[in-house]
């Protein structure tokens, strides 16, 4: 007995198949880049990032940090103090202008406040290394 084979089966055109692995790439490919866009540009742009050289104890209720480097170098306007005393975080303030003590308040904290002070040694009106920051508690 002999087995009859037929041509008869209906299947995919080549040319369909090969559209339809294209769009298949071309969304994965877009659905790839959409999450790894968010990695590898943060959120929220470029945020000046400070690095201290020295922390200094003045007395027992005033530091100082010697700042090594900001970057980018911007005005001290676009900066915000906050204070932290154990699980207590303060109210944010605008970093004061040169010279300018800043208060900022710890609810529930002893001491409740703290003094936050930014010294511009160059005199340029921008964050930059060898600016001094002081701290102090009442």
């Amino acid at each position: 007995m002999k087995g009859v084979i037929r041509k008869d089966e209906a299947a995919v055109s080549p040319v369909i198949a090969t559209i339809l692995m294209v769009a298949i790439t071309v969304v994965l490919a877009a659905v790839l880049y959409v999450m790894v866009s968010g990695l590898i540009t943060p959120v929220g742009g470029n945020k000046p990032l400070v690095t201290f050289s020295a922390v200094t104890k003045v007395n027992a209720v005033t530091w100082t940090f010697s700042i090594a480097s900001a970057q980018p170098t911007v005005a001290q306007s676009n900066y915000k103090v906050n204070f932290g005393i154990g699980t207590n975080t303060g109210t944010v303030q605008n970093m004061g202008t040169n010279g300018a003590n800043v208060t900022v308040t710890v609810a529930g904290a002893t001491p409740a406040s703290v003094g936050v002070k930014w010294t511009d040694l160059g005199g340029t009106g921008t964050v930059k290394g060898g600016d001094i920051i002081t701290i102090a508690f009442p």
